[in-house]
């Protein structure tokens, strides 16, 4: 059997082995609703169990319009003065979960002409007006102005003694906005694993040349410099085209399958590091890969605000913190890669990177596309954000040992004769 046959087998059983492990889910009898502050509007994604409506409303969980007409009956936001914000339903939908299936909605509370976008009464008593011992925790989700985004602080809940919650987060403007979306996307970088484990395998061969189906030969500094300045642009341009198509105009694709692509990004770079697939196409390969990753992105910056100018502002902030991080990676990594990739030991590590990427892939690959989450990728998670600063250490030494060594073997030359 050859080598490629080999990898090929290892990896087929890991997918098929992954599969046994189990998930969990919502599985709370109670509502959830997140809050997210945007400019001009107010999102609210709303969770209530199904059998908790049916029995509070003797209706149809699944009528997608005596749904929604029930929500927006159920809630109401008040500005400052008293007039009422508009409230829409979209994205309403029914879920199976382990503890029954759940409704989901996004709701919409748009202020009426000149009130503040930030400062308002909320009511709420779906299934509490019927049902007086259900009750709906309220967390803020997201409010770039503020800094915060994709975390959920508690706010409260609704009860059926406390039917309104008063929401105060201050002003904000343009710049509020611009850098509360720069840390999110630096962020959002920091913890996509997957995203930086892909740059690292494209970058991992980049000092290398491949003949007769191997990494073999090293490259001069010029052309390594150029080729690691190729790929980086091209991931760049990549995920930008998406984030900004997606997030400005709205378009979009279903999460599991963007996240399964992703994935399978990550495992067939990490395969491309280990054994050449695409020798001097790495800046393609990017590119169209960089696509995929941008629509992951624009998952969490799509639609924010509803004028053009608050959009424009935060998918340029969010897109620049993406870039700063992905640059600095890419600048602490450079000795390492440049100094170490002339040493033997080179290729030990090159292959031990990409079979621990390929590993990773391979889990997220199988969760994202059954839904499962397994016990190998929750260990994943412990091991991916302390291995990324072994690395960066690593290469900060290899900086500081070859700073250091320059200067002696200078002295050396200048001895006399």
């Amino acid at each position: 059997m050859t080598e490629w046959r080999r990898w090929t087998a290892a990896l087929t059983t890991l997918v098929l082995t992954l599969l046994a492990w189990p998930a969990a889910a919502h599985l709370t009898p109670n509502s959830e609703i997140r809050l997210r502050f945007e400019p001009g509007a107010l999102r609210a994604e709303v969770l209530i169990p199904a059998a908790e409506y049916v029995f509070a409303t003797e209706r149809d969980a699944r009528s997608s319009a005596e749904v929604a007409q029930y929500l927006t009956g159920h809630t109401a936001a008040t500005a400052p003065d008293g007039r009422r914000w508009r409230a829409t339903v979209s994205d309403l939908r029914v879920v199976e979960a382990p503890g029954g299936p759940d409704i989901l909605a996004t709701l919409t509370y748009t202020p009426p002409p000149g009130a503040p976008d930030r400062k308002l009464t909320l009511a709420w008593d779906a299934v509490i007006r019927e049902a007086d011992s259900h009750f709906a925790l309220v967390s803020l989700h997201g409010d770039l102005a503020r800094g915060v985004g994709e975390s959920d602080a508690l706010l409260g809940s609704f009860t059926a003694g406390q039917r309104t919650m008063a929401l105060d987060r201050g002003l904000a403007g343009g710049s509020d906005l611009f850098l509360g979306a720069f840390r999110l996307g630096a962020r959002h970088i920091l913890e996509g694993h997957d995203h930086l484990l892909f740059l690292l395998v494209l970058l991992l061969p980049a000092p290398l040349i491949a003949v007769g189906g191997h990494w073999r030969e090293t490259r001069p500094l010029r052309d390594t410099l150029a080729g690691l300045a190729w790929i980086v642009t091209a991931f760049t341009l990549g995920h930008s085209a998406t984030l900004i198509l997606a997030a400005a105009f709205g378009g979009r694709l279903p999460i599991a399958p963007v996240e399964a692509a992703i994935a399978l990004s990550v495992l067939i770079g990490a395969v491309h590091a280990m054994r050449p697939l695409f020798p001097g196409r790495e800046r393609w390969i990017a590119f169209g890969f960089g696509l995929i990753h941008g629509l992951a992105f624009a998952t969490v910056i799509a639609g924010f605000g509803v004028d053009v100018a608050s959009r424009a502002t935060a998918i340029l902030g969010f897109n620049l913190g993406i870039e700063a991080i992905q640059l600095l990676l890419v600048a602490l990594l450079l000795p390492a890669l440049v100094v170490g990739s002339h040493r033997p030991e080179y290729r030990v590590v090159r292959l031990a990177l990409g079979g621990f990427a390929a590993l990773a892939a391979s889990t997220w690959l199988v969760e994202r596309l059954s839904g499962v989450e397994t016990e190998i990728g929750a260990v994943l998670a412990q091991v991916l954000p302390p291995l990324g600063l072994v690395l960066v250490a690593l290469s900060l030494a290899i900086l500081a040992w070859r700073l250091v060594r320059r200067p002696v073997a200078v002295e050396i030359g200048r001895r006399p004769q």
